[in-house]
């Protein structure tokens, strides 16, 4: 007797080098021009323009952009200074009850990230809020009390040393990456911002869905002028504090295996081991936590055994530092507010909140 399996819900997209290079290019200059990133990747701007409509059209790939909490200082109504406080959470689901509980918290603007692993937990989300005490009456409140939910289990995050828009495809040869860094702006403030401008928020809101929408998208969507929206724009990539990204659906283009890896590491060579791990060109995520397993890193892997030699690499590196568990991140459901479909492409995006704004 033969098993009858489900039809495989992803299928892999074959991409060739230059849809890589621009991917690439956009990780790096994610407002470039077409014609500006024509010559880099050695071909035309209206090529450009084609596979990158293809490539969005197919949910295989975006751009957003969001605040970096710790680069930016606002403050509470009665004037107390507020730092966001982020935290992974494990659910556990009643069975046959997650595909619900996904749909429930997947509109929520405070999850940030929801994934399907394997282990005890169905899903893992991310959370961010003003405070610890906020996160965790959000949590109480609005994750926890949803039908369909078991238990949660929170994890505060202390230190993010690599976060998800420093992944680099590498498609890129040296001297392209030369000429990239011509396109980048340098003239970066050298301290952190006062509390921005309602002008400020209101165009970084409207870039949120996509970072290349242009000064007279924006400006229609606001009611400003074009040359103001120009103005705020420009400012907002000079920012230290604002964090524009490309992404794409991994698991569709070649990165066969995601695992979450969590570690407990002595205090006194955290950073190092953390610094060690965020220079790995598999890891997307590298973080610190309150708790036992003290260093959490998220990796992206062509398949599954490439973890083996990871993790011996960092056993011999680090004799101190010990794997204490590995999750499979088997389906991406939402990350950074861009929502994904069954298949594993992008088809909706929920505005990630902007901090104490």
């Amino acid at each position: 007797m033969s098993a009858v399996w489900p039809e495989e819900r992803h299928h892999v997209v074959v991409l060739d080098d230059l849809d890589f290079q621009l991917l690439n290019a956009l990780q790096f200059a994610p407002r470039a021009s077409w014609t500006a990133l024509a010559p880099v990747l050695r071909t035309d701007a209206s090529t450009l323009s084609r596979r990158w409509l293809r490539l969005t059209e197919a949910g295989l790939a975006w751009t957003t952009c969001y605040v970096l909490p710790e680069r930016i200082q606002v403050y509470s109504a009665d004037g107390r200074p507020l730092r966001s406080s982020f935290a992974v959470i494990e659910i556990r689901c009643e069975a046959g009850r997650r595909e619900a509980v996904i749909a429930a918290i997947a509109q929520k603007s405070a999850v940030l990230n929801i994934e399907c692993t394997s282990g005890p937990r169905e899903l893992t989300i991310n959370v961010s809020a003003p405070s610890p005490s906020a996160l965790d009456a959000y949590v109480a409140d609005h994750i926890s009390a949803l039908p369909g939910i078991v238990s949660t289990s929170t994890r505060f995050v202390r230190t993010i040393y690599q976060e998800g828009s420093e992944f680099d495809l590498r498609a890129l040869t040296s001297a392209q990456r030369g000429s990239l860094n011509g396109l980048l702006p340098h003239d970066l403030p050298d301290r952190d911002p006062a509390e921005p401008s309602k002008l400020t928020q209101q165009v970084l809101q409207a870039l949120q869905p996509d970072v290349r929408r242009s000064a007279v998208e924006v400006a229609a969507a606001i009611g400003i002028s074009v040359p103001m929206a120009r103005r705020t724009i420009a400012q907002l990539t000079r920012s230290n504090w604002v964090r524009m990204r490309a992404d794409f659906a991994h698991d569709l283009v070649g990165w066969n295996a995601s695992v979450q890896m969590w570690m407990s590491v002595p205090q006194d060579s955290l950073a190092t081991v953390a610094a060690a791990l965020s220079r790995h060109p598999a890891v997307r995520l590298c973080a610190s936590t309150v708790a036992p397993d003290n260093l959490v890193a998220t990796l992206w892997m062509r398949e599954l055994g490439d973890l083996d030699g990871i993790e011996l690499s960092l056993r011999r590196r680090f004799p101190d530092a010990r794997v204490t568990d590995r999750w499979m991140v088997t389906r991406v459901a939402k990350r950074m507010g861009a929502l994904f479909d069954e298949a594993g492409r992008r088809y909706g995006y929920v505005p990630v909140p902007l901090p104490g704004l």
